[in-house]
């Protein structure tokens, strides 16, 4: 659901679906909302037709918006071909070839690895590494070459002819397959152990595969050091000239990056806030509307209710299918605004780390990021209403046909329910419909404040001030139509310094006005607890001697009350919205004040910054959340004493060490940890696949045939596209080798169509360079097949124009072949295509590791950690009210644990549903032998752990209200009595944790589950609060600070128990229950 600090991001799924009103209130384009978006579309008028046309677009713009080209997309395309095609140029003069001689195409590869299209910050960093990876791959090949050329003079006898002593030499052959098969495997361990060394990896592994392959052919130390020279030399130049296009040629900084996304992020807030409130209007079709059921619709023989029941079906399914539209609507505007925030917190990490000059520092953008973070957690939340209300409606539906069928009345009792449904109905609509009338001009404030923030960052310019304010106060959607707005501030607009107080007060008006207003609703009816008597009810079992009325009753009482809690939800998070908003008006607004805005300046990252930067790279993130020395807490005057979670782990193999040497021992255990970790076996499997081909080099027979046929390009091709699982080795292979063929056919039409004119073909290889940039842009996800085509298209036409200059003389002395163009593409597309081919054969041999291996592990971890997660809010909630979190300044302070253990949590938890939802979309390209692959049983339990992972970030946000609550003065009354007659946390609400560890364990090791499992219910607060406790819980408390909150974690507790039980069904269909009994079916007895 949500994204950090307490939310995540489920699935990249971008796309909205169209809302059936061509209204504001869509969210088609919610990332590209107008400055003015508050003006509804002027509405069609009867003499449309005398208006002039508009003339058609040109086929040339038609077909620049199908392909998706904009400005961004032609700036990233062009830049990306700019660095290789000046390599390809300044290569066609000999004082450059020179220096060069058999690496020129070598410059053009290193050219599109750069990947200038990369934003400054990313581009920054991931040169630097590749630079260093250049210099140590440099260092490696000097050493092995150094090392086999030493071998090759001890095992030569004395007097050796020419050919003897600078032909083959097999201990110089072995000893450099060893340092090979040695860079190899640690440069793969460390690229999948360290994503930002994915790139870098690349050109390692080419450096490493021409130094050692070409090694055993050096006999002496000058030809080694010549050969070395010119690979390095196009190594750093290749580098160099992706370095100066990056930096000069159409800039982007990773500032201006986030600001952007910043920007669109705001935009997206303002569309999202629309779709709520059309989602509000059309929640008062949500409720009261059970599928018809053909037996109990009959109330006279006349049929005349059936008559009525098929006259407003139509008008039914009309409703239910705008509902459905703006739910769906809803949903796809969350999901874009989660993408936006995951690229946001991507991100913010290299603007930080950016020398810049502008007017934000580091610590501007860190607290931008924040706060935009924490507008997030609420305003996404919003989109669980649609999980929410379809589950209450599941719930009238049974609770409906378990009365109707507990009765044996018939009729008379069908049309006494039919009756309380449809007032059941009214009274819904009764109170959702002023919850809209409220919502529609508030939410038209927290626009305009968006609109506020944008204008005062500066990512939007001023609209224009001229218009007249009595137009603006005409306008149907501005503020004045709201009963709460009317005030001396109605003058301000967007931009003007003020508004924040503005809208404090209209938050304090509209909260005011709604609790007023829900008063005397609940007044109306005789309502005064919120939990008592429905929730008591709502957990117990219908009595035998109840009649129907007395049903009845129960049941309605209990969706009053599951109602009331609906409407807090809702209340509360646009609350929570509309202060996180105030929060980031205010924050512009002292940005302004303090002249932040008003002057540029150099920036420089902090030395923390680089500090976490360098760590990073060298320890990667952590792997165990939640380690904590207990010595960390002595800072604090109290002793403080650390639950296991906030403890080392424990080894069930190992006591804690004793002395020096058992801690000296412990250190020593690392080793067979790294070579038994996944990063080992997959580096282990791409150095055993490339040295099944490499062997080539190092034989007697062979190495000269592996030389002349360039097949050491086949071995680049594994390093590049070798993958840990079966499904997406797959699709790897059948994608690299349909790039593959396309880039050879791309080779031979770029060669032939210019007449083989040398200046022809570099225009058209930067065009198809352009090509090939432009499908990386738009579709990222085939990056491996992508960059092998653009390999081997350089590889080809590259290389025949690299001979054209230095002649064929030159370019043999290696020992490669020279071949005619039509001979050598063939020749490369077999080397790469095999290449592929390998690569998939040691994915799946000797041992296949398969999607559906990898997804059941994943599970049983994201269990396990889901479980976690609970104990730490269950935790978190019992602090807060209790007020037991310490000092939240201090990181010693048990709140600030909780708080950087959650946080881990989530982030491995997000990292777990990509991974999951990632191996499902490759499930079905692997092969399967034998039953079918239980796909949507997983897919169903995953869903329900994002569900839960989304209500207990909620619970998580909502419980703060609690500390800051208590600092009000004064304090809440209600709340520092409910505090003290609350009880420590009980075993029963950790049973849901219990449950969760069992499942993770049955999914993990593929174990049955113990028998008679018994799924939590959501009690553990309900029970708190019934009886003398609920008096606490009144209406006459509504407007106190934290008080809808409560209602917010028991609705949020409610979903998140009922997901819990839609997880145990699935979990056991797929591991089985321990159950030995049986019984013995008589075949005689009729069925």
């Amino acid at each position: 659901m949500a994204s950090p600090p307490e939310l995540d991001d489920n699935g990249r799924n971008n796309n909205s679906r169209t809302n059936l009103e061509s209204s504001p209130e869509s969210s088609r384009a919610n990332n590209n909302a107008g400055l003015n978006s508050r003006n509804s579309p002027t509405p069609l008028v009867n003499d449309e037709i005398n208006l002039p046309q508009i003339p058609a677009p040109s086929i040339f713009k038609r077909a620049w918006s199908k392909l998706g080209i904009d400005k961004t997309v032609a700036v990233l395309v062009f830049k990306g071909a700019l660095a290789p095609i000046i390599a390809a140029a300044i290569y066609q003069r000999k004082s450059v070839a020179y220096i060069y001689v058999n690496f020129g195409y070598l410059i053009i590869v290193v050219c599109i690895l750069a990947v200038t299209i990369l934003p400054r910050g990313k581009f920054m960093m991931n040169m630097s590494i590749s630079v260093l990876l250049t210099c140590l791959a440099m260092a490696m090949v000097l050493l092995g070459q150094y090392a086999g050329i030493k071998a090759r003079q001890h095992t030569t006898p004395a007097g050796a002819s020419p050919d003897i002593a600078l032909g083959y030499n097999s201990s110089a052959a072995a000893v450099n397959a060893i340092f090979l098969m040695l860079n190899l495997f640690g440069i793969n361990t460390l690229r999948a152990a360290r994503p930002a060394f994915s790139i870098p990896a690349v050109g390692f592994n080419i450096f490493v595969l021409l130094g050692f392959t070409y090694g055993p052919q050096m006999a002496t130390i000058t030809s080694s050091l010549r050969f070395s020279k010119e690979l390095f030399y196009s190594f750093l130049t290749g580098q160099a000239i992706g370095t100066g296009v990056s930096l000069l040629i159409f800039p982007i900084s990773s500032r201006k990056v986030f600001f952007g996304e910043a920007a669109g992020f705001l935009q997206s807030c303002r569309g999202l806030i629309k779709s709520q409130v059309a989602f509000v209007e059309a929640l008062e079709y949500s409720q009261m509307e059970c599928p018809l059921r053909p037996d109990t619709r009959f109330a006279s023989g006349d049929g005349s209710e059936t008559d009525h029941v098929r006259d407003n079906q139509p008008e039914e399914s009309e409703n239910r299918d705008l509902y459905n539209q703006r739910a769906s609507s809803l949903k796809a505007s969350s999901m874009a605004l989660l993408a936006l925030g995951g690229k946001l917190r991507d991100d913010v990490v290299f603007a930080k780390r950016e020398i810049a000059f502008g007017h934000f520092q580091s610590k501007h953008i860190h607290e931008m990021h924040r706060l935009f973070m924490d507008i997030l957690i609420p305003i996404v939340g919003f989109s669980t209403i649609t999980d929410i209300s379809e589950r209450l409606n599941f719930r009238f539906c049974t609770d409906t046909e378990s009365t109707e069928e507990s009765d044996s009345a018939g009729i008379t009792q069908t049309q006494g329910s039919e009756g309380g449904g449809e007032s059941e109905s009214v009274e819904w609509k009764e109170l959702i419909r002023p919850l809209h009338a409220s919502l529609k001009p508030f939410a038209q404030v927290l626009d305009d404040s968006i609109l506020h923030i944008l204008i005062l960052l500066k990512f939007v310019p001023n609209p224009n001030r001229v218009k007249s304010k009595s137009e603006k106060r005409t306008d149907g959607a501005g503020r004045e139509g709201a009963s709460f707005n009317q005030d001396i501030e109605k003058g301000l607009n967007p931009g003007d310094i003020g508004f924040g107080v503005y809208l404090d007060k209209t938050i304090d008006r509209y909260r005011a006005e709604r609790s007023e207003n829900l008063k005397t609703w609940a007044a109306e009816r005789g309502l005064s607890s919120i939990f008592r008597d429905s929730q008591e009810r709502a957990h117990s079992p219908p009595k035998p001697d109840q009649g129907m009325d007395s049903r009845h009753a129960g049941s309605r009482n209990s969706r009053f009350s599951e109602r009331i809690h609906l409407i807090f939800y809702m209340e509360y998070l646009m609350y929570s919205v509309s202060k996180k908003i105030l929060a980031v008006v205010r924050c512009a607004e002292s940005r302004v004040g303090d002249g932040t805005l008003g002057k540029r300046q150099f920036i420089f990252p902090s030395h923390k910054t680089v500090t976490n930067l360098v760590k990073g790279l060298i320890h990667g993130e952590d792997s165990n959340p939640g380690i904590y020395k207990a010595s960390g807490v002595g800072a604090n005057v109290q002793t403080v004493s650390l639950g296991h979670s906030l403890q080392t782990p424990k080894d069930p193999e190992h006591l804690p060490p004793k002395n020096s040497w058992q801690a000296f021992g412990d250190r020593l255990r690392v080793i067979p940890k790294f070579f038994g970790s996944d990063p080992s076996k997959f580096g282990a499997r791409v150095t055993v696949a490339s040295m099944s081909i490499a062997i080539l080099a190092y034989l007697h027979q062979t190495h000269r045939f592996f030389i002349g046929q360039r097949v050491v390009w086949g071995i680049v091709i594994i390093c590049l596209g070798m993958n840990p699982t079966t499904g997406s080795a797959v699709f790897t292979l059948i994608t690299n080798l349909g790039a593959t063929v396309l880039a050879t056919v791309a080779a031979f039409i770029n060669w032939y169509i210019v007449g083989q004119n040398t200046a022809g073909i570099i225009v058209f290889l930067f065009l198809f360079l352009m090509v090939y940039f432009y499908f990386l842009v738009k579709y990222p996800r085939f990056l491996v097949a992508i960059a092998s085509g653009a390999i081997t298209h350089v590889l080809i036409v590259g290389y025949e124009l690299q001979v054209r200059v230095e002649g064929i003389k030159a370019a043999t002395t290696t020992g490669q072949v020279f071949y005619e163009i039509y001979l050598l593409a063939p020749y490369r597309l077999l080397a790469v295509g095999g290449g592929a081919i390998v690569a998939y054969i040691f994915t799946i041999f000797p041992v296949p590791i398969t999607e559906g291996s990898v997804l059941r592990r994943d599970l049983g971890t994201s269990l396990f950690l889901l479980a976690n997660y609970i104990n730490s809010t269950t935790s978190t909630v019992d602090h807060r009210l209790q007020d037991k979190e310490g000092d939240m300044s201090l990181p010693s302070s048990p709140g600030r644990k909780l708080e950087k253990l959650r946080h881990d949590l989530l982030q491995k938890q997000f990292a777990l549903q990509n991974s999951m939802r990632r191996n499902l979309s490759f499930m079905d390209w692997g092969p399967n032998f034998g039953g079918e692959f239980p796909k949507k049983i997983y897919t169903s339990i995953i869903d329900e752990v994002q569900n839960i992972i989304n209500y207990l970030a909620v619970i998580n946000f909502a419980s703060e209200t609690f500390p800051a609550a208590r600092r009000e003065s004064p304090s809440p009354v209600w709340l520092l009595e409910f505090a003290k007659s609350r009880p420590e946390t009980s075993a029963e609400a950790q049973r849901s944790t219990s449950l969760l560890i069992l499942l993770s364990a049955s999914i993990k090791n593929g174990r049955p589950l113990p028998p008679y499992l018994d799924v939590p219910s959501d009690s553990h607060l309900s029970e708190q609060i019934h009886g003398d406790k609920a008096d606490i819980i009144t209406f006459k408390n509504l407007n106190e600070p934290g008080f809808r909150a409560l209602a917010a974690i028991k609705l949020a507790q409610s979903c998140m128990a009922d997901s819990l039980s839609r997880i145990v069904d699935p979990v056991r269909e797929l591991v089985g229950e321990v159950n030995f009994s049986y019984q013995i079916v008589d075949s005689n007895e009729p069925e």
